[in-house]
């Protein structure tokens, strides 16, 4: 019989790159651990706190298969439900707290976001490859090996022509709203670091948990558990801002605060970082706002501010 299910989405259920964490599946009787999205059976909606790169293919999948799947909005609704609940934070609670969420305060999924955002992966990774290549034989040309320097200057070349494909990409699809309104706000131009970033960020997740994510709140436990891949695009972008505001150029006035204020470019550059975090939540949640969210959701984001 056909039925619906609810999810706590883990980054690592399948490959266990980083600590594994099994989905929490709430089917409205019970809480059971899935490894894998595309093992739920008898299955015709499913409704996911978070989306992560590390489920594209098995979301879309589903999606092919006619499954019809919702994703939460803003899990800081999940929050506020624990607290007026009492309940205590864990997976297999929040996967049934999902249940007691609105439809409204959820947005469905199409199969063409999730073909974009597959597509537009083995860019992104071909992208990453280079820079961290490019960074290696940069490394070995300043010990001497001067042969490099052609390489260097192909790669170059190459990671600018698929960092404005992806940039044009992301330009043309559902989250150019949000990329647009997030480089106003950093006063760029355009920015793959950003697009990637607004491609690929869980934003539906509070904050708290988007710096979890990014090892922005290491303990020894986590330290090696974040997503090491998206933390070096948000280093990167706060790198950027930092060498522009030193240059004279036009940056936000609150990141030149910063740089003014704080006595260590390592501290400054981890301010940095929170702060664009902090732009790349709201950007998301505002516009999806504009798109029919719940007037209750203003007030979850102000929650965050």
């Amino acid at each position: 019989m056909a039925r619906a299910v609810y999810i706590d989405v883990s980054a690592t259920a399948i490959d266990g790159k980083r600590k594994r964490k099994l989905h929490y599946v709430y089917d409205g009787e019970r809480v059971y651990k899935l490894d894998k999205l595309i093992k739920l059976k008898g299955v015709s909606e499913v409704f996911v706190d978070s989306l992560f790169p590390e489920n594209y293919s098995e979301i879309l999948e589903l999606l092919r298969k006619g499954v019809r799947i919702h994703l939460l909005k803003n899990t800081r609704i999940l929050k506020r439900l624990r607290l007026e609940n009492n309940l205590r934070k864990n997976d297999e609670v929040d996967a049934m707290l999902i249940s007691q969420v609105s439809r409204e305060c959820f947005r469905e999924l199409t199969i063409e976001e999730m073909e974009l955002k597959v597509a537009v992966r083995p860019l992104i990774s071909r992208y990453e490859w280079i820079v961290e290549k490019r960074k290696v034989l940069k490394q070995w040309k300043s010990r001497g090996f001067d042969y490099f320097r052609e390489a260097i200057k192909a790669m170059e070349s190459d990671r600018k022509r698929i960092g404005k494909e992806i940039i044009k990409i992301v330009n043309r699809s559902i989250y150019k709203d949000i990329y647009r309104r997030v480089c106003n706000e950093l006063k760029v131009k355009d920015s793959v670091e950003i697009a990637i970033l607004v491609l690929e960020l869980p934003s539906t997740s509070g904050i708290d948990k988007l710096k979890s994510y990014l090892g922005l709140t290491l303990t020894k436990k986590n330290d090696k558990c974040y997503n090491h891949r998206l933390r070096r695009h948000l280093e990167s972008l706060a790198v950027n801002l930092y060498f522009k505001c030193y240059e004279k150029k036009n940056i936000p006035e609150e990141f030149i605060n910063v740089i003014k204020t704080t006595p260590s470019k390592g501290k400054i550059l981890q301010k940095l970082q929170l702060k664009i975090l902090k732009i790349l939540r709201r950007a998301f949640i505002e516009v999806n706002i504009q798109k029919t969210l719940p007037t209750t959701s203003v007030s979850l984001l102000a929650d965050e501010q």
